[in-house]
C-alpha cells in the first residue's frame, strides 16, 4: 500500500528534492533516483555533500543539471518604502521600475540572487533520522521540513520519520527499482552501482530478486565491468 502511496505521490510532484546520506550505496541508489526523474520532466534537486571519487563515474553532465529558475531583486524595508513595482520589456531588454515613497535606493542596497523552487516532495535514501543527521541541510533549507518525505532505507534502526517509509532490509537498489520504472542507461548504470556495493560484488547473501534485478539494469547497456573496475571490487 505505501509503495503505490508512494508512486502516486511522485505521479502528482512537480519540484523534488533528494536528499542522500554519504553511503556511497545511497549516493548511487540517488543518483540512479535523479537521472529516472529528470527522464520525467521533474524539476529534481539532488543534496549530496560529496561525491566519492569511486563514484565520479556517474557524476551528472552539465546537460542534466538544472539552475534555479527564479531571480530575486531584494530591497530592504529600511532602505525605502516600495509601494508600486511594474515593467516594460521590449526588443532590446527588460526595465523593471519601482515607485518608491520614502526612503533613498543606492546601487550597494539592492541584492540579487536566485532563489530555489520550494519542494513539493522531499525522498531521502539511506538516511535513518532526518532531525539529527541532517542539521546543516535544515538550517539552510528550512522550508524542507513543511513538504512530504518519502523515506527510503534498508536499516531496521531507521526512525520512521517519513509520510511514506520504504524501510526494507535490503538493498535500497531493489526498492528503487519496484518504485520506479527504470528506462534509461544513466540510471541503470547508478542502480547497479548500488546493487553491487550493498552486497560486495554479489558475495554478501544475495537473492533471487538481486539476481534478477542485475539482470535486467545490464540489458540496458550497462557494463558490469566499469562498475567493479571503479570500485575496485
Amino acid at each position: 500500500m505505501e509503495l503505490e502511496d508512494a508512486k502516486q505521490i511522485i505521479i502528482e510532484a512537480k519540484n523534488i528534492y533528494l536528499i542522500a546520506s554519504q553511503e556511497p550505496e545511497a549516493i548511487a541508489s540517488t543518483l540512479a533516483l535523479f537521472y529516472t526523474l529528470k527522464e520525467q520532466g521533474k524539476n529534481v534537486n539532488a543534496l549530496i555533500d560529496e561525491l566519492p571519487e569511486s563514484l565520479k563515474f556517474l557524476s551528472p553532465s552539465l546537460d542534466f543539471i538544472s539552475y534555479p529558475k527564479n531571480f530575486v531583486v531584494s530591497v530592504p524595508k529600511n532602505v525605502a518604502d516600495i509601494s508600486q513595482i511594474y515593467y516594460e520589456k521590449n526588443d532590446e531588454g527588460l526595465k523593471i521600475h519601482l515607485t518608491i515613497d520614502s526612503g533613498v535606493i543606492k546601487k550597494d542596497n539592492i541584492a540579487f540572487y536566485f532563489s530555489e523552487t520550494k519542494p513539493d516532495l522531499i525522498i531521502t535514501i539511506g538516511i535513518k533520522d532526518f532531525s539529527a543527521e541532517l542539521p546543516t541541510k535544515l538550517d539552510s533549507f528550512g522550508f524542507l521540513m513543511e513538504s512530504p518525505i518519502i523515506n527510503i532505507d534498508s536499516s531496521p534502526g531507521n526512525k520512521k520519520f517519513g509520510k511514506i517509509n520504504l524501510v526494507q532490509e535490503r538493498p535500497t537498489a531493489e526498492t528503487i527499482s519496484e518504485l520506479l520504472q527504470i528506462s534509461n542507461s544513466e540510471s541503470a548504470l547508478c542502480l547497479l552501482t548500488s546493487l553491487v556495493i550493498a552486497t560486495e560484488n554479489f558475495k554478501n547473501n544475495p537473492t533471487a530478486q538481486t539476481f534478477q534485478l542485475a539482470s535486467e539494469l545490464m540489458k540496458k547497456d550497462v557494463d558490469l565491468k566499469q562498475i567493479t573496475n571503479n570500485l575496485k571490487i
